[in-house]
């Protein structure tokens, strides 16, 4: 529950999707679809989608509405003129995915998954955020799962339960009980994820979970799943679907065994540094990814430093690569952490070079590579760590 993970995702994820046998769970899969509402139907065909909105309330009948998605990489941004409380956008998008409507001058956003529908909008100008939302056959589905996972959170209390888990005041036993509380949410919420992929398997929103959580599935699963995608015309050209397929290329390359893919970046001083003459030096070495404005990074610096100084001499090191985007904010908190091994960043925020060589998608993350420049093992926790490093290197 307490994760200690920074993500550049812009919602937070509900953790691994069940690893059971899809066959043996489908009648129980399929029941509690029919149940919440949430089986495929057949998409209505489309050349592009058409959103008609009307708001109303605080007088407002003219201005400037906005339609954005959330991609850095491909940022797309429309506007349309509101007129009499109503507005209308019109295209096609190649990528669906999730949009935001916002108003110029007011306070909240409408938000909503995008594909090529007809979309009709109903919202306040003082509540744009519990705008109704009705027409888009993908919108209609991710609605549908939302409106179960928000029944899961108040089941279990879980708005207060998180408040409660970081005051200060709460114990530790109490903390225990919170996250017993919270595993049992995560086990519900991920049947309703894995009856949603079961029984949508080829919508556009699964698809954006698939390139979210690539790694939760064996590689040739997800290359089965990336070959049913790229068979259905409706994907051609998805940017999700490129990178999809770009991840498992990555991946496949960061497998045990595997050389590590080399990079060089500058240190603090603005000397640059490359990984194989770190690895080269120690029997094993750790590339530590983090930011100075990682809290979960600055409050695992203290362990890792232990840590450090616990195996340096039986020949483990650590090379620190920061996704940080402000020198001097990278340069502070290195002196505050006290890290003495070898720093670099080219200082590209999550654009960081090494980053995407490695599929870092969060924060603080690892991998271990052995002094040939083999990869060892990836994404080691903070309570294996240790055992890890004394078997490896041979100390009690």
């Amino acid at each position: 529950m307490m994760s200690h993970k920074t993500t550049n995702n812009l919602y937070p994820q509900y953790y691994k999707l069940l690893k059971t046998n899809m066959k043996k769970k489908m009648k129980k899969l399929l029941f509690i679809a029919a149940v919440f509402g949430i089986v495929a139907c057949a998409a209505p065909k489309t050349d592009g989608y058409t959103i008609e909105g009307t708001v109303t309330g605080d007088s407002l009948t003219t201005g400037k509405v906005y339609l954005t998605n959330f991609s850095r990489t491909e940022a797309i941004k429309d506007t349309a003129d509101l007129v009499d409380g109503k507005f209308v956008f019109e295209g096609k998008v190649v990528t669906p995915e999730t949009y935001a409507i916002s108003i110029d001058g007011k306070k909240g956003r409408i938000q909503l998954f995008l594909d090529n529908s007809q979309i009709k909008i109903e919202a306040s100008v003082e509540e744009l955020g519990k705008a109704v939302v009705t027409g888009g056959v993908t919108n209609d589905l991710v609605v549908a799962l939302k409106k179960q996972k928000d029944e899961v959170v108040a089941k279990f209390g879980l708005d207060s339960l998180m408040k409660e888990y970081y005051k200060k005041e709460t114990t530790e036993e109490r903390k225990k009980e919170i996250s017993t509380i919270y595993d049992s949410y995560q086990k519900e919420v991920k049947v309703l994820d894995s009856t949603f992929l079961a029984t949508n398997p080829n919508s556009f929103y699964s698809l954006t979970q698939f390139n979210q959580n690539v790694e939760d599935y064996p590689i040739p699963d997800m290359e089965a799943k990336i070959a049913g995608f790229k068979a259905l015309p409706e994907f051609t050209g998805n940017r999700f679907l490129t990178e999809l397929e770009a991840a498992i290329v990555t991946l496949k390359g960061l497998e045990p065994g595997m050389q590590a893919p080399e990079f060089t970046l500058n240190d603090p001083s603005g000397n640059p540094v490359s990984l194989s003459s770190i690895y080269s030096q120690n029997k094993i070495t750790m590339i530590d990814f983090w930011a100075g404005w990682c809290g979960p990074c600055r409050n695992f610096n203290p362990t890792l430093t232990g840590i450090y100084k616990q195996f340096n001499k039986a020949g483990f090191g650590i090379i620190g690569v920061s996704l940080d985007k402000d020198a001097e904010l990278w340069n502070k908190a290195i002196k505050e952490d006290k890290l003495t091994w070898t720093q670099v960043s080219d200082l590209q925020y999550w654009d960081c070079a090494p980053a995407k060589l490695y599929h870092v998608r969060y924060i603080p993350q690892n991998i271990f590579i052995d002094q040939s420049g083999k990869i060892v093992k990836r994404k080691v926790s903070e309570e294996e760590m240790v055992p890890f490093l004394k078997e490896y290197l041979g100390v009690k």
